[in-house]
């Protein structure tokens, strides 16, 4: 009787079994699938001559017994894939559905925002206070620094080589807009004081320093402003602050929903003070023959803000500058609600030189005026009248460190 010995390829199927848990139950499924076929084979039907214990409790045939029974040669063909695998001959190709190329994806529409980044150009998201630029917040110190004010949808140049505070600075206002989007209207209650609110914390604005806000329209237009929602401030009455708000048309109620913008300092408001008088100096002897070598004086393209109330003339004091071979920048001071400390602050930090002509101006711009240049360590000289002679003769007291006010010998052509 043929006899079919499987034991190599148990040893064959168990040496290249893995240790990974896959490979484990692959070789797992191929033994009890053979034990289940080598059982198949094993209960022929007419084998009497089986002992009885051999019939009732080893019915499952084990695999360390050899078979006494032939296998069908379809059973040993499976018998032996199992044990080592598919057979070596090959298979017919199969064919394989090529799929259909897909579609190109259509080309990606940049961005009104997008073809302005592509200059350093960026849109301008104003807050109550500070701005979102390039997804950057910039606070409202930052912002009031510049020499120019900045609304919601300006579109402004950054300079990436040029940080302030860790953020690109803002080099200018560009006259570009974006087309669709529509600007946030935002109103500034400018210089309002802050007073305080009878028998309780809180304290209210009630009017301006300027005059020209919804507080004063009416005696009983006012706004709460609650110290505890501005930690850190430590507001106080007294102090002048600015209050910015959106206005959707409801007036009050809309200013009312409001938030600070800005809290300015006491010499930026502060007009009680009167301006120093000028020193006593002694009278030089031939004072006209020494001014005039000084008015031979090269200004070396340094920069002199004149200062004037008389808008007509401004421009006609700049060849006065440019003969002396300065840069003219005037600062027309007529409107006198128009002229900020903080703009004065710009202005003044900017120049070289400031020259202010007191006949048509108010006292409380000359007393800025005077303020910022000390602060900033400016020579400041001042012109009696706004006229050529005057101013070019303040200004070479300005660049000799005379005195700021022109002495009473000398004539004002």
């Amino acid at each position: 009787m043929e006899i079919y010995d499987y034991r190599q390829e148990l040893i064959d199927l168990l040496e290249n079994t893995g240790s990974d848990p896959q490979s484990l139950h692959q070789t797992l499924r191929s033994l009890t699938t053979v034990v289940n076929i080598l059982n198949h084979y094993n209960s022929c039907p007419g084998d009497a001559h089986r002992s009885h214990h051999e019939k009732t409790g080893h019915q499952r045939y084990q695999t360390h017994q050899r078979t006494e029974h032939p296998l069908s040669p379809a059973a040993r063909r499976t018998l032996h894939s199992l044990l080592t695998g598919p057979s070596d001959q090959p298979k017919k190709p199969t064919r394989t559905k090529v799929s259909a190329a897909p579609a190109p994806e259509p080309p990606k529409q940049i961005s009104a925002e997008e073809r302005l980044a592509a200059d350093n150009l960026y849109l301008v998201h104003r807050k109550l206070s500070g701005a979102e630029i390039n997804h950057h917040y910039y606070s409202e110190a930052i912002l009031h620094q510049l020499h120019f004010p900045l609304e919601d949808g300006d579109v402004v140049e950054l300079d990436p080589h040029q940080l302030v505070r860790g953020l690109p600075s803002i080099r200018r206002v560009t006259s570009d807009h974006l087309d669709g989007y529509t600007p946030t209207k935002i109103k500034v209650i400018e210089y309002a004081e802050l007073r305080p609110v009878p028998g309780s914390d809180v304290l209210q604005i009630a009017n301006t320093m300027k005059g020209d806000s919804i507080l004063d329209q009416a005696p009983a237009n006012t706004i709460v402003v609650d110290p505890f929602k501005y930690p850190g401030r430590d507001l106080k009455a007294g102090m002048v602050i600015d209050f910015a708000y959106f206005d959707h048309g409801n007036g009050l109620k809309d200013a009312s929903a409001g938030s600070i913008r800005w809290i300015h300092e006491k010499q930026d408001y502060d007009t009680t003070r009167q301006p120093a008088k000028p020193k006593t100096v002694k009278k030089v002897v031939n004072t006209k023959h020494d001014y005039e070598k000084k008015l031979d004086y090269d200004l070396k393209q340094r920069t002199v803000l004149v200062i004037t109330g008389i808008r007509d003339k401004v421009q006609g004091l700049k060849p006065v500058i440019a003969k002396h071979h300065g840069v003219f920048h005037g600062l027309d001071a007529s409107a006198e609600e128009k002229v900020s400390s903080s703009k004065l602050k710009r202005e003044i930090r900017d120049a070289d030189f400031v020259i202010v002509c007191i006949d048509a101006i108010h006292h409380r711009i000359s007393q800025l005026a005077n303020h910022h240049a000390k602060r900033y360590e400016k020579p400041l000289a001042i012109a009696n009248v706004t006229s050529n002679t005057a101013v070019e003769r303040a200004v070479a007291r300005a660049l000799n460190g005379d005195p700021a006010y022109a002495a009473s010998s000398e004539k004002l052509g």
